[in-house]
């Protein structure tokens, strides 16, 4: 077949369809030029998905006169000078190709003012052809509208979805266009519904309060930090903000939205046990870096780019990113969580109900009295910041027979028989009956910390000019599992398992890190060994160190295995060893992210169990230590360690407040 210059209908539809894939392409095309235009304010609408109809308005700079008609040439642009700028781009849009595509394959109007104009422009061109241009009445600013989208490709109009499944990307567009233009006010109408309108403020938060609403805003974490020419800046939402797909994580460049498979994979390390296993956490993130080290003229739609040093780009961005989690702990209260003092009022299951004493008039005091306190427990002791409660009188055993219960707890025990059935857990005998008062006065129990005899003086407080932090109160445990605790004005729920096993991954980690992941044997291992054998560990001692094994020469075949690394939880010694010698070339690859998973599974089965009853001072202990470890409030899995209730929320379910 002889060889033909194709003519220049059929080049401006193939150079749309490279650009043009559907109405939300237009979109990204059009609200990019207006942002690269100095707006301020954008909106965009659309009817039938944006295929019928779609009208781009922002307040930019405008088209001077004298260029309306060239702003539709192929290749026309005003973002680059000369082909040396391909290497510094700092714009968002840069070919010159978005308007002639668009206008090749659908009706186009488009009004435009520039700045310092009396009168603005008006131009009309059906699928690239008939352009018409005169003056017209119009504010600053550009106003694009498109109508009937491939109306004369009717094959890849057919290949376009449902309107609303249309109309569903235009809608991701413009969020990813709000998330990562704070700065820009961005109103987003469809079928004349108002779906989003940012504040334009500049404010990131903002932004996604816009997109996402008030309370993901409210609970993403901020990371900001820079490193090298490198800068990472957004927002990350872990736990229960976590997906169950990527569509939630917006990355940008340079302000550029794009698809960035590398700063996923950065987020995704980063914030692997803060998320449930299967989750994804949603983002807003920025990076910014030299235009010189990432080429964005990859993609017919600029969505992915290409790093110089992809490597180096991506250990810079872990870094960074984990940043925003410094500091944390696996359990927060009040503004220094590890001085808050734990006031433990009684290990108490959700089972044992008592009424409170008649007597009582303080309703503090009575629910403090109600709970029954063996001779030995020591008395709450009371926040720094309210004075002491009066101490209730301690409840001597008694041997004679209980009183009759009272009609508050008959209707306890029916209710419970009517939840529990035969068989049940929750038995009568697990009611504590009400005891009569002693008849003499008996002395208050002197009041003293947890654990803490009565005769020891308490240490005098340093002085500080931060106030006291709020004290937290242990109610008591829910099933043999959940830890219930009384802080500030909400109630916590604390899964014992997942807390302690964060704990115990924490631990393991930090030896695994500091080459300490390995324990001693009371007996070392004699090991015989080929001359190859021998050879090949004499030349390998730190990497074996390094994975947990200490080994040394004992004669001239033998060596002698006097530490094996527990964390992998190998019980059988020798195999495991000659395992590790005949994975030498492997070990010396692996780094700690290899073994992370055996970490995992070892710190979950070294854990306590849920249903595992839990003394007082274990409690204790385990509390003091989720204050005190820097660590996600997640386990190792992503599940949640801590759900928290407000007291204005008990308040409503109580309807006690609307």
């Amino acid at each position: 077949m002889p060889i033909r210059i194709l003519d220049a209908a059929t080049v401006g539809r193939i150079a749309a369809g490279e650009v043009v894939e559907r109405p939300s392409s237009v979109v990204k095309e059009l609200v990019e030029n207006a942002i690269d235009a100095g707006s301020t304010a954008v909106t965009v609408e659309i009817k039938g998905g944006g295929i019928d109809y779609l009208r781009v308005t922002d307040n930019g700079c405008g088209i001077e006169p004298g260029q309306v008609r060239l702003a539709f040439e192929n290749h026309a642009t005003s973002k680059l000078q000369s082909a040396e700028q391909l290497d510094d781009i700092r714009t968002l849009g840069f070919r010159g190709e978005a308007l002639p595509s668009i206008a090749s394959v659908s009706h186009v109007e488009m009004t435009t003012r520039a700045r310092g104009q009396d009168t603005g422009m008006k131009l009309n061109i059906d699928g690239g052809e008939n352009l018409r241009v005169r003056e017209t009445g119009c504010p600053e600013g550009t106003t694009f509208i498109m109508k009937d989208l491939f109306y004369n490709l009717p094959v890849r109009r057919a290949f376009l979805k449902k309107p609303g499944y249309e109309g569903g990307l235009v809608g991701d567009v413009v969020a990813r266009m709000i998330l990562g233009n704070p700065g820009v006010a961005v109103r987003y109408i469809n079928n004349g519904v108002n779906v989003y309108h940012s504040f334009g403020d500049g404010k990131l938060r903002h932004a996604v309060f816009a997109v996402y609403g008030k309370q993901t805003a409210e609970q993403m974490v901020e990371v900001d930090a820079s490193e090298g020419g490198v800068r990472v800046w957004g927002l990350i939402g872990v736990g229960e903000l976590a997906k169950n797909s990527r569509a939630h994580q917006a990355f940008f460049i340079n302000g550029r939205a794009v698809r960035c498979a590398m700063l996923s994979r950065a987020l995704e390390e980063v914030c692997r046990s803060r998320v449930t296993i299967g989750m994804y956490p949603m983002c807003a993130l920025n990076l910014v870096i030299p235009p010189t080290s990432v080429n964005v003229n990859v993609h017919p739609n600029k969505l992915e780019v290409r790093f110089k040093d992809e490597a180096m780009m991506r250990t810079a961005a872990e870094r960074l990113l984990s940043t925003a989690f410094e500091g944390e702990h696996v359990l927060t209260i009040g503004s220094d969580p590890a001085a808050a003092p734990v006031t433990v009022a009684r290990v108490a299951t959700v089972r044992e109900i008592v009424p409170a004493p008649p007597e009582a008039k303080d309703p503090a005091a009575a629910a403090e009295a109600a709970l029954p306190k063996p001779e030995a427990a020591p008395a709450e002791k009371a926040a720094p910041e309210k004075p002491a409660p009066t101490a209730p009188k301690p409840r001597p055993k008694q041997a004679e027979k209980p009183l009759q219960m009272s009609a508050f707890q008959d209707a306890v025990r029916r209710e419970m028989r009517r939840l529990g059935g035969e068989g049940s857990a929750l038995r009568e005998d697990r009611l504590t009956e009400i005891k009569p008062e002693p008849a003499a006065p008996v002395q208050p129990v002197k009041e003293t910390e947890v654990g803490k005899p009565a005769d020891v003086q308490e240490p005098t407080p340093v002085a500080s000019e931060a106030p006291p932090a709020p004290a937290y109160r242990v109610i008591g445990v829910a099933f043999n599992t959940y830890i219930l605790v009384e802080a500030n004005d909400a109630l916590l729920l604390i899964d014992q398992h997942a807390a302690h096993e964060r704990l115990q991954y924490e631990k393991f980690m930090a030896q695994l890190e500091a080459g300490r992941g390995a324990q001693q044997l009371l007996t070392p291992l004699v090991v015989r060994l080929s001359a190859r054998e021998m050879a090949l560990i004499q030349e390998n001692i730190d990497v074996l160190h390094d994975a947990g094994y200490d080994v040394e020469p004992f004669g001239e075949a033998d060596i002698q295995v006097r530490s094996v690394p527990f964390i992998l939880g190998k019980s059988q010694l020798r195999p495991a060893f000659m395992d590790a010698v005949n994975a030498l070339n492997r070990l010396r690859s692996a780094t700690v992210d290899a073994r992370r998973a055996e970490v995992m599974q070892m710190a979950c089965k070294s854990a306590v169990k849920g249903g595992d009853p839990l003394t007082q001072s274990e409690i204790e202990a385990l509390l003091r230590q989720m204050l005190e470890t820097g660590a996600p409030p997640t386990c190792p899995h992503g599940r949640p360690v801590m759900k928290a209730i407000s007291r204005k929320d008990l308040e409503k379910m109580f309807k006690r407040i609307q």
